[in-house]
């Protein structure tokens, strides 16, 4: 198992495979069990990076994101049953969790293209597994039939923007590779990040807004920078 920081934060990695259906971009996902991380809601594969996923001595800048590729393939392996080409995957953001929240992972998103093969759940992992559309997801979300955690849910209406697997994956290297350092705000109903005017101030009043806004459902992701 790899050690937490100093801040009691451990490194983590989640995998979006994508291919084109019949009616659109499809992502492969997964429920997970009624107990444990994540209880109940639809997520992508991934998980804690392990020791194992260290390869060799590298710079700073690049060990932990080399170890974070490493662990997405590897959980998508174990997970799945299929096998990622690591050369394929594009760095989509990087999730922080807010600073309350135990155990803490801070986990990189990877997007990549479907390998081939016939996925295979983990039976003590994945409860359900299934190639869908990512606004069909969003929908039954919005009518409360599915669980999607803040990160699943702002990830999946940034996907449902491109039409196919070679879109979403030129949008993913042409955009900034974002860190959602995330805080929580307005007892739970708001989630925001750097750039909106209560990242720092909870009782910001600048115009700049980052946020994901669950009061009511469908949810609401605001990105507008400051004016």
């Amino acid at each position: 198992m790899q050690s937490a920081d100093r801040n009691g934060t451990r490194l983590a990695a989640t995998a979006i495979l994508m291919r084109d259906g019949e009616s659109g971009l499809e992502t492969l996902m997964m429920k997970r069990p009624a107990k444990g991380s994540f209880a109940d809601a639809w997520v992508w594969p991934g998980g804690a990076v392990e020791e194992e996923d260290h390869g060799d001595a590298l710079a700073p800048n690049e060990a932990e994101g080399a170890a974070a590729l490493a662990a997405a393939v590897r959980e998508t392996r174990e997970e799945t049953g299929l096998e990622a080409d690591p050369s394929t995957f594009v760095a989509h953001a990087i999730w922080s969790p807010p600073a309350e929240v135990r155990p803490r992972f801070r986990t990189w998103f990877f997007m990549g293209p479907n390998p081939g093969g016939t996925p295979v759940a983990h039976e003590s992992e994945v409860v359900d597994l299934a190639w869908v559309r990512p606004g069909d997801m969003l929908d039954a979300h919005a009518r409360e039939e599915i669980v999607l955690a803040p990160p699943t849910w702002v990830t999946l209406f940034q996907i449902s923007a491109s039409s196919s697997t070679s879109e979403a994956l030129e949008r993913c290297a042409a955009e900034p590779f974002e860190h959602f350092e995330t805080r929580v705000r307005e007892g739970g109903k708001m989630f925001c990040w750097f750039g909106d005017a209560k990242f720092e101030d909870e009782d910001g009043t600048g115009k700049g807004r980052h946020r994901l806004e669950a009061t009511t459902r469908p949810w609401r992701y605001v990105s507008e920078p400051g004016r």
